[in-house]
């Protein structure tokens, strides 16, 4: 069983992420263009943009970090570069994907062609991603705190946040439930296919089949990730504190753009609009959550940006907290790909190694 990665469904997502973010950014010029704009633009200072620079690379390095203190546990001789480069093509297939559902496969390939067996790199993958959750839960929690600061305008918006807490909490809730029951996801899975077996009137369930192999892969990670919350809990905190160091760093970039059309907003006001921003669109159905990311940022942050301004506003956030990455993302991407039209991650290839040893944070 695997997840293929095609230059076909890149381009497509390309075309649909780069047409959305498009049309997105013409209807808030349109709404929002004033005899201010065109005064605007002459008055950018670049200098705040060029301060922007160094925390766009510390999200890329401080992603990549993320995932070499995770990938490490389950196999030692990683490479940081190699977890850098899966972290840039993480960025890529995210934005040209729905609901970023191609980031965490293009991650593991990467993982994968840098040496570490598939099922160790989709572990590793995970325990990223719950870092991330549990991050977003508490700033979720923070935006509770202080939700007189970021009013949401409108119920949508309102309705959109809630929807992502919902999700990560459930996200927090089934991991819980790994660590509590062990056995229970294979237990899950096998009965799914034991009802897709018995519909369709075949044993998926036999030996050598894909379902069969898709059962001891779920099972083995599961077992692995129990075994990394149980020995390696301090390595699991770390990372969600680095995770916090990345969304730092695209607070600043967020603030740092502000600053250059000379508002002067207070940074934690700018801080918990990102995060308002990050919950609504995390999961939003387009690729790269184009289209959403681009009006509901316009949306909120109107709060800190003159009317007049907030087109260029949403161009240069947009810009340097995901074009650029997108951009960079795609070399590694395209690269790996080279003359071939389909590179694909299969946890079948996945060597029989023992249970991950200890290693040190570093």
């Amino acid at each position: 069983m695997g997840y293929q990665i095609t230059k076909k469904r890149i381009r497509r997502g390309l075309q649909i992420f780069t047409i959305l973010s498009f049309s997105s950014l013409v209807v808030i010029f349109l709404l929002t263009h004033s005899h201010m704009t065109a005064e605007a633009f002459k008055n950018i200072q670049p200098l705040w943009l060029l301060c922007a620079i160094p925390f766009i690379v510390l999200d890329w390095i401080g992603g990549g970090y993320r995932l070499y203190l995770f990938s490490r546990v389950f196999h030692p001789t990683i490479r940081f570069k190699t977890c850098v480069k899966a972290n840039l093509a993480n960025y890529f297939l995210g934005a040209v994907t729905p609901s970023q559902t191609g980031g965490g496969p293009a991650q593991i390939y990467m993982l994968y062609v840098g040496g570490m067996p598939a099922v160790e790199a989709t572990s590793a993958s995970l325990m990223t991603f719950f870092s991330t959750t549990f991050f977003l839960i508490f700033s979720g929690i923070a935006i509770y705190v202080f939700r007189g600061i970021v009013p949401l305008p409108g119920k949508f918006l309102g309705h959109l946040f809630n929807a992502g807490m919902i999700f990560f909490l459930a996200v927090a809730l089934l991991m819980i439930i790994a660590v509590l029951i062990p056995g229970f996801y294979r237990e899950f899975s096998r009965i799914l296919v034991l009802i897709v077996s018995r519909i369709r009137r075949k044993d998926y369930l036999r030996a050598g089949s894909w379902a069969h192999g898709m059962l001891d892969a779920i099972d083995r990670c599961h077992r692995q990730l129990i075994h990394y919350l149980q020995k390696h809990f301090h390595v699991f905190m770390y990372g969600i504190l680095v995770s916090a160091m990345c969304f730092f760093s695209k607070f600043v970039v967020a603030y740092l753009v502000v600053r250059s059309l000379g508002m002067h907003p207070s940074f934690v006001e700018v801080a918990l609009l990102q995060m308002v921003i990050i919950l609504i669109n995390y999961f939003f159905p387009t690729p790269g959550g184009s289209g959403a990311a681009e009006l509901s940022s316009a949306a909120l942050m109107s709060a800190v940006v003159s009317k007049g301004l907030i087109g260029f506003y949403v161009i240069l956030w947009r810009f340097f907290t995901t074009y650029i990455s997108v951009a960079v993302g795609g070399g590694v991407v395209l690269h790996e790909l080279g003359k071939r039209e389909t590179i694909e991650v299969d946890n079948t290839l996945s060597e029989d190694v023992p249970e991950p040893e200890a290693s040190p944070v570093p």
